[in-house]
């Protein structure tokens, strides 16, 4: 009987991410964030249904998150985004597992002991939240300009991950994740904040719509969200 309740929590949780998954676009050049952690509230089911139509009640949760995590016009730090996501749902009295793997400090409740990987904790029924960085390349250098955060939310057959992207003003796309050779990274002294994980394992992203011929994007992060209790 457990196993079989296990099984088909499983599969709601699945098709939540699936099937009509929320698509808030961020209204500046620095909320990809809370509208991340936004995207994710909606598709759990955490606030009603029925006002998804409702622009004001979607925006306020995306209000709601920039305050918690403390965005600025610098962007949102990876571990107050965990630490908004995690009060969120404690507040709606659900039990939430949140872990982080990549450049960025977080507390030690969010670390992972060993790397994430994004298809795994999709076919495991978690939600992902992925940190983009996006670099001028030159050869095998890659210098930082920006970060993003997108919502991967499934996975094709070709092993291609498809992407809600808060910036990008059409539907979700697929990208590619490939793993490269060490590359020389230059990092951008105007960031937000540090890097921490000099050893973290760079992936490249291919398939996002806007960048330009001489940019490429890299995996800079993996939020994972479990939901234990709905």
């Amino acid at each position: 009987m457990i196993k079989k309740f296990i099984a088909a929590l499983f599969i709601i949780t699945f098709l939540l991410f699936t099937a009509g998954f929320s698509d808030i676009k961020q209204r500046n050049d620095y909320t990809c964030a809370p509208v991340c952690a936004a995207n994710c509230i909606i598709n759990y089911g955490l606030i009603n249904k029925n006002n998804l139509s409702d622009d004001i009640t979607v925006q306020n949760l995306v209000n709601y998150f920039a305050k918690q995590a403390k965005t600025t016009t610098k962007g949102t730090k990876a571990n107050k985004l965990c630490k908004a996501i995690e009060k969120y749902f404690r507040q709606n009295k659900r039990i939430v597992t949140i872990k982080y793997d990549g450049i960025r400090p977080v507390d030690k409740k969010f670390k992972t002991q060993s790397p994430l990987d994004i298809k795994q904790e999709l076919q495991n029924g978690k939600s992902v939240i992925v940190n983009i960085g996006v670099y001028k390349t030159e050869a095998a250098t890659y210098q930082r300009q920006y970060g993003h955060y997108v919502n991967v939310i499934d996975i094709n057959e070709q092993g291609q991950l498809l992407v809600s992207d808060p910036y990008y003003q059409g539907s979700a796309y697929y990208v590619e994740i490939t793993p490269i050779q060490t590359p020389k990274i230059i990092h951008n002294k105007n960031d937000n904040e540090r890097v921490v994980k000099n050893n973290f394992k760079y992936q490249k992203i291919t398939g996002i719509p806007y960048l330009e011929k001489d940019e490429s994007a890299l995996l800079n992060g993996i939020i994972s969200i479990y939901l234990e209790v709905f």
